[in-house]
């Protein structure tokens, strides 16, 4: 960023997009083709930074996610999709549409909100055709909490720039473009610590501002909010120039956070909600020559530095909202507040409502957003995946369950994938104990045993099922407002739980010691000495000089990571949040200070990670930046901490990083969470590139490789997870100019349960069914290729055989009764990485092109556990691979009796296609015999011939109605009756859905059934038999004498 200075002030900054950040690749590369991660949940919301609509319009909604994005709504907010998925970052603070033309949206970077764990925004964004694309239109490091649009000119736009949190820097003040976003001008400045909190346009005369200026600063063990930097401005030529407005009834002394608006049907109406000693709401009626203090109520400036935002009625200047812990409202110009009853969440941060009928109104808060088509008096809040999440865990059922915590929700767990209807739920995740912010681990030895803490030492002790969450904190005391010098213990936000993976019961927590229980957390032994430094001076109040605000966050000194090595039992990690990493070999008796050397002092120790493959190595994550310092420290030691290495090589230089994980069975590979996305390194380190695919750039805050899996949590869109990485191993060991099968993943066999939950609210997708199918072209088909896979049996038998050439419809998409979608193809052909999911069946029957009532014979049966041999071909080229199709874990069924099933099912299905063969002789030869009546229907010599064509062309329409319903032209036609019913495939198709219900060997009724109908069958063919003999037989004689082309059948 460049900035321009005149003689007198900071008048002028055009401000110059410098390169600042690794943007995702594009969309064109796809270096890992069809590779992908998949979103397991949940759907909950997290904190939004602002919400936006369009003015007379209720369908059409914005919000924007501290850590999550940009999201619209198109629907009035029953439904809302992600729009800014492709950009660098999606932290984000603000947004703006220009009330001229809605097309046009602005969104600023960074929440003005500044949490203790808030992430760096990156600069300014703008859509000119409602979200589709964006274009970034400034870079920095900061945070930006408010834009404002001129009411008449979408390019002229404000944004007030509060900069970084965590140091001092020259981007902070008010900007101001009048080109639409392509430079920008510093318009209002204070110093290198004061940014400014808020800017508002006068709605009826654009040439008039206010902004508000706000000297805040956030480090590790404190936040400061206020002092004199902090000030009320005005501007009455389009920001050009400001004045600031002292005295004349607004408190003296230092400020802290300010909010203000300006009243749309009256400017002369302005409202002010200032962090002072005697701070609150200020009124001026006389457009801010003058204010009046008419509410003092601690509700409106609680926690000020998190809040002090306003949204007034745009048609009664005397109502206003306060988005605050609860949301607030006034209907008297401020002299009375009242809580406004029915949203989902509370700690709101922004309101919108329609200029236009304010009946719409939309609030933003730390879950997620509420709206009401009612002026308030109800509320929805769709279910989003916008989770915020601290830390995870998995556990070792099946299909194995993620849990963490999340901030302002508490604990989340559910199952990666659900056995039921088509995904998970909501239903499906449940609290767990524990809190918003601690650490999260699952028992290794006891299923369904979950240990979660929460601030202030808190830990529970939950057991699925039971609805005891037993408190087992290793001190239990509150320390709300207490200077955690004066505290007994202390323990940080997200103080470390950690199990022992050698001893039954066994966890561990830290403070500014490391606790042990062996009692799953009854009682609790200190085995270390205070492992941090200490410092007295960073223990005291935090959040003044006006406010204050102590709740765990600012604690500090603290033991911030735990790890025990896999490897050796009584080994243990611990890193501190200033900067120190120790490690015991005797179980706490002893510990030896091994801090890396190349890492800079008072750093947080965020991450460590013991070797799984070697006990002397381990791997230490740490972060700076909220000491104004963004880069990567990511250091590994090969000989207990003795010495170390920065492994920082293909990182960005300004990216903080969280998490280091090593792959389950590769020691090579290591994966890395960071404040932009996920990296890994096929080196130990040595080497990192970017894994993005089809994740958002968000803060990745930790990780588990597990079950195969690569499970990813979110500080803003909840849990991912990559399955099977060994496809992606296959991908980076591949030889790029060879076809090959690269990896095929097992096959679990299941069968879904179904429940009453149609409409199911935040459902996910479930993962994929069957066995993952990765291959490898050199180059794309053409479209005259075609590409197969086989799948063989161990008799070599070709049981399923998948193409790249999809089945047509067997209805068209506008069919009255059957509307049907053109399937896709089995198999993609593109060129490098494809993947596909085999859904473990064999061929099923041939399409018979009629109703049906019941059943679809076209589906195979599930193949039944074993090992098969794979075969994709593409042209004269041939790969080969193996499938295992692996049993359901749940069941019970014999071996015996699932090939019984299958046999069962193979020899129906062969029934139907006999059937199906039967069809379609009669209904040719019916066709054909009408072909001729009607060509021949003029030769007198053939009278004869014509009317044994007519008796023989009765009798096959007759023969095919007794094997099917030809005459059908919806399905309900079938069960009519005029024709009988349900003929012979009618009665093979249901009966081969009921076998394939369950696993189970067929019944005594269904192999009764299946004798009758195969008896049926042949009769039937007999029929046809009888009818070449007596029928056909004599006319194609005939024909054939009148020297006319015989029948073909």
């Amino acid at each position: 960023m460049r900035h321009v200075v005149s003689a007198s002030l900071f008048a002028l900054a055009l401000l110059s997009a410098g390169a600042i950040a690794s943007a995702p690749p594009a969309e064109a590369e796809k270096p890992f083709g069809a590779l992908s991660y998949r979103l397991i949940g949940p759907a909950v919301g997290g904190r939004l930074t602002g919400v936006a609509g369009v003015p007379g319009d209720p369908s059409t909604i914005y919000f924007t996610a501290a850590q999550g994005g940009v999201w619209k709504s198109t629907d009035g907010g029953r439904n809302f999709e992600s729009i800014f998925d492709d950009q660098a970052t999606q932290s984000i603070g603000s947004i703006a549409i220009a009330p001229s033309d809605p097309n046009v949206i602005y969104v600023g970077g960074g929440e003005g909100n500044p949490r203790g764990n808030v992430q760096i925004g990156l600069g300014i964004w703008r859509s000119t055709d409602a979200g589709s694309t964006w274009k970034q239109v400034w870079k920095t490091h900061g945070q930006i909490g408010e834009i404002a649009v001129d009411p008449n000119d979408p390019d002229t736009a404000y944004a007030a720039v509060l900069g970084s949190p965590f140091g001092p820097n020259e981007d902070r003040g008010v900007y101001r473009t009048e080109d639409g976003g392509e430079t920008w001008e510093r318009v209002l400045y204070k110093n290198a610590d004061t940014g400014a909190s808020m800017v508002a346009i006068d709605p009826n005369n654009p040439r008039i501002l206010f902004a508000g200026l706000w000297q805040f600063r956030r480090m590790p063990w404190q936040a400061i909010s206020g002092g004199p930097g902090s000030g009320l401005y005005r501007s009455d030529d389009r920001g050009t120039t400001w004045k600031q407005l002292t005295g004349s009834g607004l408190p003296d002394g230092d400020w802290g956070k300010v909010g203000v608006a300006v009243a749309p049907t009256n400017s002369a109406r302005v409202y002010a909600l200032i962090e002072a000693k005697e701070g609150g709401l200020f009124r001026s009626d006389d457009a801010g020559k003058t204010f009046k203090r008419v509410s003092d109520h601690h509700a409106l400036r609680q926690r000020a530095w998190y809040y002090m935002n306003l949204t007034i009625d745009p048609t009664n200047d005397n109502v206003v909202w306060f988005p605050q812990v609860p949301l607030l409202r006034t209907i008297d110009g401020g002299k009375t507040v009242q809580q406004i009853d029915g949203p989902y969440h509370g700690d709101h941060h922004d309101v919108w409502i329609d200029p236009e009928d304010p009946s719409h109104v939309y609030s933003g808060n730390d879950g997620g957003i509420d709206v009401s088509h009612d002026g308030g008096g109800t509320w929805y809040s769709p279910p989003l995946p916008l989770a915020q999440f601290y830390n995870i865990d998995a556990d070792d059922r099946q299909p194995y369950h993620v849990g963490g915590t999340v901030q302002d929700w508490g604990t989340a767990s559910g199952p990666n994938t659900c056995w039921v209807n088509s995904g998970c739920n909501l239903a499906d995740w449940r609290f767990v104990g524990g809190g918003e912010a601690g650490d999260f681990v699952f028992d290794r030895k006891q299923v369904g045993h979950i240990y979660a803490g929460e601030y202030g030492g808190f830990i529970s002790h939950y057991v699925e099922g039971t609805g005891q969450y037993r408190t087992i904190a290793t001190w239990p005391a509150n320390p709300s407002g207490i200077k955690p010098k004066e505290l007994k213990h202390r323990f940080q936000w997200t103080a470390p739980i950690a199990d022992s993976p050698h001893h039954d019961g066994r966890i561990y927590h830290g403070a500014e010691v490391v606790f042990q229980s062996d009692d799953q957390g009854a009682s609790w032994t200190a085995i270390s000495p205070d492992l941090t430094r200490n410092d007295r001076e960073r223990q005291d109040w935090s959040g003044g000089p006006i406010t204050g605000d102590i709740t765990g966050v600012e604690t500090y000194d603290t033991v911030f990571s735990i790890a025990e090595s896999p490897l050796r039992a009584g080994q243990i990690w611990a890193g501190t949040d200033d900067g120190l990493v120790h490690v015991t070999e005797d179980g706490g008796k002893n510990w030896r200070l091994v801090t890396p050397k190349g890492l800079p002092d008072w750093a947080t120790i965020e991450s460590i990670e013991p070797s799984r493959f070697d006990a002397n190595t381990a791997y230490v994550v740490a972060h700076r930046y909220r000491l104004a310092d963004q880069k990567p420290y990511v250091f590994r030691t090969t000989d207990l901490g003795k010495s170390w290495t920065l492994l920082t090589k293909g990182l960005p230089d300004d990216l903080p990083l969280w998490v280091v994980r090593e792959d389950e069975t590769d020691a090579n590979m290591l994966y890395l969470g960071s404040d932009r996305g996920l990296w890994f390194s096929r080196n130990r380190g040595a080497n990192w590139e970017a894994l993005t695919l089809n994740l958002p750039v968000v803060a990745v805050v930790d990780l588990e490789a597990r079950h195969g899996d690569l499970i990813i949590g979110t500080r803003g869109r909840a849990l991912w997870v990559l399955d099977d990485v060994a496809a992606l191993k296959a991908l980076l060991a591949r030889d790029a100019s060879k076809q090959a099968l690269l990896h095929v993943g097992a096959g679990l066999r299941i069968r879904s349960d179904d429940r009453w939950d149609f409409a199911r609210a935040g459902e996910i997708e479930g993962k994929a069914y069957g066995a993952s199918i990765s291959y490898w072209l050199p180059e794309a088909l053409k479209p005259d290729q075609t590409l197969q896979l086989e799948v063989i049996d161990g008799k070599g038998q070709v049981v399923r055989t998948l193409s790249s050439v999809a089945t047509a419809a067997k209805y068209p998409e506008d069919d009255a009764d059957e509307p049907s979608s053109a399937p896709e193809p089995d198999l993609t052909t593109s060129k490098g990485f494809n993947q596909i999911h085999f859904d473990l069946r064999a061929n099923g029957a041939k399409r018979l092109n009629a109703k049906l009532d019941a059943g679809n014979p076209e589906r195979g049966p599930l193949l039944v556990p074993g090992t098969y041999r794979l075969r994709l071909l593409n042209g004269t080229t041939i790969s080969e691979a193996s499938l295992t199709v692996v049993a359901d874990p749940r069941t019970e069924i014999s071996a015996v009796d699932m090939q019984a099933s299958f046999d069962f099912a193979r020899k129906t299905i062969a029934l139907l296609d006999r059937a199906n063969t039967l069809v379609n002789t009669f209904s040719g030869v019916a066709t054909q015999l009408k072909d001729l009546r009607q060509r021949l229907g003029t030769r007198s010599d053939l009278v004869n011939v014509l009317a044994e064509l007519e008796a023989a062309e009765k009798k096959a329409g007759e023969l095919e109605r007794a094997v099917h319903n030809p005459d059908a032209e919806v399905v309900y036609d079938v069960l009519a009756g005029r024709e009988g019913g349900a003929k012979l495939y009618s009665q093979l198709s249901p009966l081969y859905d009921w076998s394939q219900s369950s696993d189970h060997a067929p019944t005594e009724g269904m192999l009764g059934r299946q004798k009758e109908l195969e008896a049926e069958l042949g009769a039937r063919e007999a029929d046809l038999q009888q009818l070449l003999d007596e029928h056909l037989a004599p006319i194609e004689s005939a024909l054939k004498a009148a020297n006319v082309p015989h029948i073909v059948h």
